[in-house]
């Protein structure tokens, strides 16, 4: 199996992303991502119909494996510092 390098690095990502944003940044196929988008647990804006969009900062958090209470806390104290 060939594995692909990542094209992308997660500082030069846009704020939202998609499934071929994130295929370039984790160095994986578009199908993959897509699957991985389309997961239970995966942190997708929700209400944007068939769009599939992630924020990156959550899908960053989910990378590290946090659980989707700790995702929110984090990006809850985010956005304190940011206000």
């Amino acid at each position: 199996m060939k594995i692909k390098k990542s094209k992308m690095k997660y500082e030069d990502l846009p704020d939202t992303i998609t499934p071929y944003d994130y295929a370039d940044w984790r160095g994986i196929g578009e199908n993959k991502a897509r699957e991985i988008f389309n997961s239970k647990d995966f942190p997708r804006i929700e209400g944007t119909g068939v769009k599939q969009i992630a924020d990156k900062r959550a899908v960053y958090l989910y990378e590290l494996g946090l659980s989707k209470e700790d995702r929110k806390e984090v990006l809850k104290e985010m956005a304190r510092r940011i206000i």
